[in-house]
């Protein structure tokens, strides 16, 4: 009767795991498709063709051409964005990083993604920073300010 236990228990926790595991990822607004690797947005920055408008929403630094917006986790941050895409056309790409931390756990990124997808950007993407952009971005010698 003991095993009974620990085995519902240790098939509990795996469920419980897995529920859990999927609600974290089940909360990433965009797509796979929408998540862009460094190593494509280096290549168009130093090409100069298709450069996107590269939007920093955080307090790393900057990637060479990306606009300084700050955190958008505040109504003024949020704000700030808002202003900085008013007048750009809506087919533009836009790529949006953060880079203190990765992605996945960053409070900058999913507000700006969600807010530029608001806005009506139809090619909103974010910059696949796993790590950070100290490792994800500099260490690889892409170009920055």
């Amino acid at each position: 009767m003991a095993e009974n236990y620990f085995a519902m228990k240790k098939l509990f926790t795996l469920f419980a795991l897995t529920l859990f595991t999927h609600s974290v990822f089940a909360q990433d607004p965009w797509k796979k498709e929408q998540i862009m690797p460094t190593k494509e947005l280096a290549d168009k920055i130093n090409s100069k063709k298709n450069v996107p408008i590269i939007l920093n929403t955080g307090p790393m630094d900057q990637i060479k051409g990306a606009v300084k917006i700050g955190a958008v986790n505040s109504p003024e941050g949020i704000q700030k964005l808002k202003n900085n895409l008013a007048t750009a056309d809506k087919n533009t790409e836009v790529v949006i990083y953060c880079g203190c931390c990765s992605y996945a756990n960053c409070p900058n990124i999913r507000p700006a993604f969600n807010e530029a997808v608001k806005l009506g950007f139809k090619k909103v993407k974010v910059l696949d920073i796993p790590e950070g952009l100290g490792v994800d971005w500099t260490a690889k010698g892409f170009p920055q300010e």
